[in-house]
């Protein structure tokens, strides 16, 4: 709680200092906390793998050192971005804190027009017609290829936009069709058809 709360390098020792002293009581009296003995005592308790962490054992169960806990700062706040230099960083950034790709955000990061950004990122997102947003390639190029580039292929001709990046690369990402001989179907698959099996059988 003290590292989580920022408080100051004074105070945190204070409390390692005491964190210190409570263990070597118990240890002195009870032993390790990952004994046998002390595992059984602790069985109920949820916090007992959180304890457990404290000690640090070597192969044979002996105790190796105490966890960094005692003497170091293992928790650091997160530091807040508010700028950066490149439009990928901007892009990490985005998605590391959005779980997208949001324009205006990534443009006040890095002080760029969206369509500095969108040049810089060219191949890397692609604005999606169907619902307008960006996305990434991975999530663009994914999923129902043939649907997306359909429905490209369609925009662009009806609301004459440029779309032949998004049609590239969808044909690039598009799977190779399945041969015949590559598709096998088993009779009684919940999807087909009892007729269809009639059919099969009377053929």
């Amino acid at each position: 709680d003290y590292q989580l709360n920022e408080y100051s390098d004074f105070e945190i020792r204070e409390q390692q200092a005491r964190l210190n002293t409570l263990y070597d009581d118990f240890s002195k009296k009870y032993g390790l906390i990952n004994s046998t003995a002390n595992e059984r005592a602790f069985r109920d308790d949820n916090a007992y793998h959180l304890l457990s962490s404290l000690e640090i054992l070597d192969e044979d169960g002996k105790l190796q050192r105490k966890a960094d806990m005692f003497t170091k700062r293992t928790i650091k706040q997160k530091a807040q971005i508010t700028s950066v230099d490149t439009a990928s960083e901007a892009l990490a950034v985005s998605i590391s804190e959005k779980a997208r790709v949001d324009m205006p955000f990534m443009e006040q990061l890095t002080g760029k027009s969206e369509e500095q950004l969108v040049n810089d990122l060219k191949g890397v997102i692609f604005r999606n017609p169907q619902n307008n947003q960006w996305e990434t390639a991975d999530e663009y190029l994914s999923g129902n290829v043939r649907g997306k580039l359909e429905f490209a292929k369609k925009a662009a001709e009806v609301f004459d936009e440029d779309l032949s990046v998004n049609i590239a690369a969808l044909e690039k990402a598009m799977p190779k069709p399945l041969e015949a001989s590559e598709i096998d179907v088993r009779l009684g698959a919940t999807w087909l058809d009892t007729d269809i099996i009639k059919q099969f059988m009377i053929e």
